[in-house]
């Protein structure tokens, strides 16, 4: 609760270098206060949720002065808010190998994280520790597997999966050969002689994984082997296809995590080219995690926002558009009208009239321009549910409140959208006089040019 809250965090203003001031400021003078610290980081990581660095100092604290499982909390807080950032992923499954006692506890995290990383090209730092975990583990099943599904997508480290793949693969064979006088034919080609490469998917690789591990199926063994060789192949030489295409797009990416600060025009238009890239590909999981990673370092640019959600409309994804327009309006670029436009024109669409006039009164009515163009997106809104009376309401207190402010400008542009609420007969009358009366009221003259302006709008 705020009277809960420190005076110095509650005053904080919302530029960045002031919060980080403060939490080196509250990290030195009160380094053990435990509630001071939560209410700095709290505060501070619900202005800026994708600061990964500071989520991990947060669970740092959390470590110090309080139990595992408060530390738990955070990292999920975290992930919930970060949800397709590799650091923090990494960050949490190091923190998990040291505190879990459970090894199952660490693998399902392991896999809960690069089901949405696992397409990053920079995920190779998770992949990296998760095979140091399941070798600690000696779980050769579950490192057999992971070297099979690091080859699906290009990372940086594509070319050394493949080859420990190989070596783990001559590994097998050499136990094989041991346990057996026959010899281990791993040129599997010939076996699978004609197969058109495809799609492997994840069952059918842990049952080739399973027999591979089997010993009691004898000879099935070594066809098992030759199969998980095959595989792999396939899945190296396609991704390695795909990383020559993509291969210039990654190298441009300077900046991969969040900051204030502006990315530099190339990096921009990299971004959008990777995304036109991605977009023609037809494959939406690929261009859904794209678009996420782009919103880390890009979070503070509302056109990528809006590119992402009338990419999700367009491709079925609403309930994704919806979440990702919840987040720009209420975190990222929620001083931006033009994105709770979009995000009010989006809630009517889908029925929420309520979350759409909520949407509106978050737009920016500083201006007169920005004003008036509110004011007849409210009252157009109301019109095409039905509501005319709300409509008529909505130009009456904008009218009164020029007035009341003499805006003799802004009562020249409402009045002509203002009239169109009446019926035909009234429209001439009660408009001219109207006009008249408020700017009489207010204590100016129109020009004569004003006048016959205003008055051929309505003829119109």
């Amino acid at each position: 609760m705020e009277s809960d809250t420190p005076d110095e965090i509650r005053r904080a203003s919302p530029d960045f270098d002031h919060w980080t001031s403060l939490i080196s400021q509250i990290e030195n003078s009160s380094p053990d206060d435990i509630e001071k610290l939560c209410s700095v980081y709290d505060s501070f990581l619900a202005e800026f949720p994708l600061c990964h660095g500071y989520w991990r100092t947060y669970a740092d604290h959390k470590m110090r002065l309080c139990s595992i499982d408060k530390v738990v909390e955070v990292f999920e807080r975290a992930v919930q808010a970060a949800t397709y950032c590799v650091s923090l992923w990494l960050d949490y499954c190091v923190f998990s190998m040291s505190c879990f006692e459970d090894p199952a506890d660490i693998r399902r995290l392991f896999k809960r994280g690069m089901s949405f990383v696992g397409k990053d090209y920079a995920c190779y730092t998770l992949w990296d520790k998760y095979i140091e975990f399941e070798y600690s583990q000696q779980e050769w099943s579950s490192l057999a597997q992971i070297y099979i599904q690091a080859l699906r997508f290009p990372t940086k480290k594509l070319h050394v999966y493949y080859a420990s793949l190989k070596k783990l693969a001559t590994l097998f064979e050499e136990e094989m050969k041991s346990q057996s006088n026959s010899t281990v034919d791993l040129h599997f080609e010939a076996v699978v002689d004609g197969e058109v490469p495809r799609f492997f998917g994840d069952d059918e690789i842990s049952l080739v994984v399973k027999d591979l591990l089997d010993p009691a199926i004898g000879s099935g063994r070594s066809k098992a082997l030759q199969r998980y060789i095959y595989i792999g192949k396939q899945l190296y030489q396609k991704a390695c296809q795909l990383d020559e295409k993509i291969g210039n797009f990654e190298i441009n990416i300077k900046r991969s995590y969040f900051h204030v600060k502006e990315l530099d025009a190339g990096q921009l238009e990299n971004w959008h080219r990777y995304l036109d890239y991605v977009e023609m590909q037809g494959d939406f999981d690929w261009a859904v995690k794209l678009y996420e990673r782009c919103l880390i370092p890009c979070a503070n640019y509302p056109d990528f926002w809006m590119r992402y959600v009338d990419f999700m409309e367009i491709n079925g994804g609403r309930e994704i558009a919806n979440f990702s327009l919840d987040r720009a309006t209420q975190i990222f670029v929620k001083r931006v009208s033009v994105i709770h436009l979009l995000n009010a024109r989006f809630k009517e669409q889908i029925g929420d009239v309520l979350g759409a006039r909520a949407a509106l009164l978050q737009c920016n009515a500083e201006s007169d321009t920005h004003f008036v163009k509110n004011v007849i997106l409210k009252a157009n809104m109301e019109k095409r549910t039905g509501n005319f009376t709300a409509a008529s309401t909505i130009f009456r207190e904008a009218l009164a409140r020029a007035a009341q402010k003499k805006q003799l400008h802004t009562l020249a542009n409402l009045y002509p959208s203002a009239s169109n609420q009446e019926t035909e007969d009234e429209k001439s009358t009660n408009f001219t006089v109207g006009f008249f009366r408020i700017a009489l009221r207010i204590g100016q003259r129109l020009t004569v040019v004003r006048l016959s302006i205003t008055i051929s709008i309505l003829d119109v």
